[in-house]
């Protein structure tokens, strides 16, 4: 036994008022709150072979992309006849600026092939995958596209639901 509970009794009290304190002044998340903004340059370049797009499209918009002080990583697929140069901004900047100013830096590129066509330059926030849903079964394709459209659709009227892609299926 303590040999003085007064003592003991206002130290027992002092750790519960503060473990109530931590435990109500602490935010809690399930899921992280993040922004993530990424531009996204895409350009068609009919009848080319991936070290081709690579070349003459690649290679001098990922240059004039990754030169901007706002843009913090850059990726790039080069694909038959397609270019993709993916840039994520970094947290903070002004996005819709860093818009503008790489759309201005893409169209003044003079070194891309006259057979491409106009680089389209997008923006798009990054959102957090909270759930995948793969479907598969031995029926036939078409039933098993229907069965996904019926739940895209199904999960698409939740409230809270933002967005929902559906991949892998032809269509």
């Amino acid at each position: 036994m303590a040999g003085n509970s007064v003592a003991a009794n206002l130290l027992m009290v002092a750790l519960i008022a503060g473990g109530l304190f931590a435990a109500l002044s602490i935010k809690q998340e399930v899921f992280p709150e993040y922004e993530l903004d990424i531009i996204n340059v895409s350009v068609s370049y009919p009848g080319t072979s991936p070290e081709e797009v690579e070349q003459g499209v690649v290679l001098a918009i990922e240059e004039e992309v990754r030169s901007h002080e706002n843009v913090d990583r850059v990726t790039a697929v080069a694909t038959e006849g397609r270019a993709t140069i993916v840039a994520e901004l970094i947290t903070g900047s002004d996005a819709n600026k860093t818009l503008q100013d790489i759309k201005s830096a893409v169209d003044r590129i003079s070194s891309l092939p006259d057979e491409a066509e106009r680089p389209i330059v997008s923006l798009k926030s990054r959102r957090r995958g909270v759930l995948r849903i793969a479907l598969s079964g031995e029926i036939e394709e078409r039933l098993l596209y229907d069965l996904a459209v019926r739940v895209k659709n199904e999960l698409t009227a939740l409230p809270g639901i933002t967005q929902i892609e559906m991949r892998g299926l032809r269509e």
